[in-house]
């Protein structure tokens, strides 16, 4: 079956502020599967933080999509840290949040 042909589950949203983890869960056997993934900051309300720590809203890993979907893709559920010790440091001095939209699929 095509990607395309495939009933699309609904999109789940987590997000885990730097330093603390983000738990992706799928029900049953249910896989995920990694849409969108950002490690920084868009937004100055999010992951509140010293006012000099949230200047920055245009704050952006690229990587992030591409390391989430390598841990947590294909798994029933997956807990990754929103830290340095996983992303490289987008915007150092930064106070970031690690943002996923993610699917339940069927495995």
């Amino acid at each position: 079956l095509s990607r395309s042909m495939m009933p699309f589950g609904l999109m789940r949203r987590e997000l885990a502020c730097e330093g603390y983890p983000i738990e992706l869960r799928c029900p049953g056997s249910d896989v995920i599967m990694v849409e969108t993934a950002n490690y920084g900051r868009t937004d100055d309300k999010i992951c509140d933080a010293d006012p000099f720590q949230m200047e920055n809203v245009q704050c952006y890993l690229p990587d992030a999509f591409k390391i989430m979907s390598q841990r947590c893709n294909n798994r029933t559920q997956c807990v990754v840290v929103a830290g340095s010790d996983v992303f490289p440091d987008p915007c150092p001095g930064t106070y970031k949040y690690l943002e996923i939209q993610y699917e339940c699929v069927p495995y």
